[in-house]
């Protein structure tokens, strides 16, 4: 018979008996070589590439004469401003087609490819101050800058300020329009004093008008002033295609002769020293009452700009009286209550 000492060791044998057996088994299930664990790769965010983002809207202003002067270029610098557009100047009459950012383009004087430049750029509207007759366009509005408009005020005035009513034009014959200016002109003189007829002798209706080629010489225009002189004209209008310096010194130099005092008027594209006073015509108005409707997309606008005395050098004898009643006849015309050319 086992003890109980037999039996404790007998059960201790058989534990350490099953304990090795185990052992064995786990140990053989067991690879000599652990398999290598991949590394965890942290996923990267995607990279979305920026949309591009599209150009500021903009206003273009094109000024090849440096016609822009402050009130214009003060009022398009606030209507950009309030629009949230760029002001962008240009000096060349060159331009690119513009793209959908370019809303409007300003041209205070019309480029020789108008109606090219117009095609090309579809989603803009322009507006252009000039003398330029062109088929109508749906993103074309004119601001309508007449050289006869300018030469009936610019015998206006002259006849205004002349002694006399002797008063003169030199216009050159083959000028653009030349015919129409200088009918315009004496049409102009005539709205102040009717047959114009001067109380001493010489006696002759008054304005007078001298014309030659542009391009012809000296001489040929000094007849024309000898003539003027002969008959005592002491205002003149010059056509600025041949106000040279020669022609304006003859002009003032007939002082002298006419015992009296010479007055010169002219447009702006002279040289102001020499003259009394110069014309040019006022777009400002004309470019605010289109510009509203064009930034609105809409074109096919006509507007008249008045003509008004730019520079008077000579407040006394282009007064304010003689001014305000230059600028209600200026008005007139512009609104087409006083038609310039004499009815054929």
């Amino acid at each position: 018979m086992l003890t109980s000492i037999g039996i404790h060791k007998h059960r201790l044998l058989l534990l350490l008996l099953a304990a090795s057996l185990l052992f064995a088994l786990t140990g053989c299930n067991q690879p000599t070589d652990a398999t290598p664990v991949p590394p965890v790769n942290t996923p990267t965010a995607t990279q979305i590439p920026a949309e591009p983002t599209s150009p500021p809207a903009k206003l273009v202003l094109v000024d090849t004469g440096n016609l822009a002067n402050d009130e214009i270029l003060s009022y398009l610098n606030t209507l950009t401003t309030e629009e949230g557009l760029v002001l962008e100047t240009v000096t060349s009459p060159e331009l690119p087609p513009q793209g959908q950012e370019t809303k409007v383009v300003v041209f205070l004087s019309e480029p020789a490819n108008l109606a090219e430049i117009v095609s090309a750029s579809p989603s803009t509207q322009f507006i252009v101050s000039g003398d330029v007759d062109i088929p109508e366009m749906p993103n074309l509005s004119m601001i309508r800058t007449a050289g006869e408009d300018l030469a009936f005020m610019g015998g206006f005035l002259t006849m205004q300020i002349a002694w006399d009513w002797r008063a003169g034009a030199l216009i050159p014959s083959d000028a653009v329009k030349a015919m129409e200016k200088a009918n315009a002109f004496e049409n102009g003189a005539r709205y102040v004093c009717g047959q114009c007829t001067p109380y001493y002798t010489p006696i002759v209706y008054f304005p007078l008008i001298g014309q030659e080629s542009a391009q012809a010489d000296d001489a040929a225009w000094d007849a024309q002033i000898t003539n003027f002189a002969q008959h005592y004209v002491n205002s003149y209008f010059v056509d600025p295609a041949i106000a040279t310096p020669e022609i304006l010194e003859r002009l003032k130099g007939l002082e002298e002769y006419i015992y009296n005092d010479v007055n010169l008027i002219g447009s702006v594209q002279s040289t102001a020293d020499s003259f009394t006073a110069l014309l040019g015509f006022d777009i400002l108005p004309a470019l605010e009452q289109i510009m509203p409707q064009a930034l609105a997309g809409t074109g096919g606008q006509n507007v008249t700009a008045q003509v008004k005395i730019v520079i008077n050098n000579n407040d006394r004898v282009v007064s304010l009286a003689k001014t305000d009643n230059f600028n209600r006849v200026a008005a007139d015309l512009a609104a087409g209550i006083i038609i310039p050319l004499s009815i054929p």
